[in-house]
């Protein structure tokens, strides 16, 4: 009851829906949520939040709360997504985070470039809100697929651990109640995603991940 009526409070946007006078104060705002949200190494810069949003408005998708203002975003394109052939970096598919030569507005999922929550709003059900509204995209546009590429941020500081530890051994470690270990990866597997393929070099600069990703997969059977 308590979480719902805290998504109750939530302020849900596109971009598609901010009048144009209003966007760029808006993205230096998303600027400061990807600051707080993930490590210097692989923020990225004002530059490819305003690439993303001429390209793909409808794809980006902000959250705020009343009383700390926006703490979620969220940025996707559309790709031609093949199960046989999972994609193989971020970087490939995602133009680097450009976008302008992956988008394809018909392909057949959707592709999350970035799923941010500010620690302000830890608790809040921010990061889950922002994959079910997404999911919903997916649902609407009528795509057979909502894929992305997960880091493993907990592996390194295991790895140092348990050196013999490979990549795939470490994914099937659970919690005593069967989850999987890896935060990242069963928040995603919360939201109905599944591991399809874990794939070295998938990001660049992760030094928490060892630049491991992990290819994630919803599929709509809606």
């Amino acid at each position: 009851m308590e979480e719902e009526m805290l998504n109750s409070k939530f302020q849900i946007q596109r971009l598609s829906d901010i009048p144009e006078a209003d966007i760029p104060k808006t993205l230096e705002e998303v600027v400061k949520v990807e600051k707080e949200a993930w490590p210097e190494e692989i923020q990225a810069p004002l530059e490819k939040f305003q690439a993303r949003a001429e390209v793909f408005p409808q794809g980006f998708l902000l959250i705020s709360l009343p009383d700390l203002g926006l703490v979620g975003v969220s940025t996707a394109e559309i790709i031609n997504y093949d199960p046989l052939h999972p994609p193989i970096s971020w970087e490939e598919t995602t133009d680097n985070g450009w976008i302008r030569s992956t988008h394809n507005p018909e392909g057949n999922a959707l592709y999350l470039i970035s799923v941010g929550a500010s620690p302000r709003s830890a608790g809040r059900g921010v990061g889950t809100r922002l994959v079910q509204e997404q999911l919903d995209l997916a649902r609407r546009l009528n795509l057979d697929y909502l894929v992305l590429g997960s880091r493993i941020p907990k592996y390194h500081e295991y790895h140092l651990r348990h050196p013999e530890m490979t990549i795939d051994q470490y994914l099937l470690l659970t919690r005593s109640g069967g989850e999987v270990l890896d935060p990242e990866i069963r928040f995603y597997t919360r939201c109905g995603l599944k591991v399809i393929r874990v794939v070295p070099d998938y990001m660049e600069d992760d030094p928490e991940s060892e630049n491991y990703g992990a290819v994630m997969v919803w599929e709509n059977r809606t």
